[in-house]
């Protein structure tokens, strides 16, 4: 129960989305092929394990924990983006 509760927080906080959405759209503006998609799984990694750390200032074993799963929230969060995109862009 307390993992989904974690998750369900993480994909649901609006300055994590606010992150992963400028790391996505950013992505998609390098020009270099396959460098957008090298510079979104880094920038996921890097704000899973900054929320835990530096914002929330956990430690131990909780913190890992969190960043674990914030990389998983993450990247659910990308996908939900890039879906919406492809949504849009077929649609509009």
């Amino acid at each position: 129960m307390l993992l989904t509760a974690i998750v369900i927080a993480q994909i649901l906080d609006p300055l994590r989305i606010l992150l992963v959405g400028i790391s996505y759209f950013l992505s998609r503006l390098v020009k270099r092929p396959g460098m957008g998609w090298l510079g979104l799984p880094a920038a996921i990694v890097v704000i899973a394990a900054g929320f835990p750390f530096v914002i929330f200032g956990q430690s131990g074993d909780v913190a890992w924990t969190t960043a674990a799963i914030g990389v998983i929230s993450n990247a659910l969060i990308a996908g939900a983006m890039a879906g919406l995109l492809r949504l849009q862009r077929r649609f509009f």
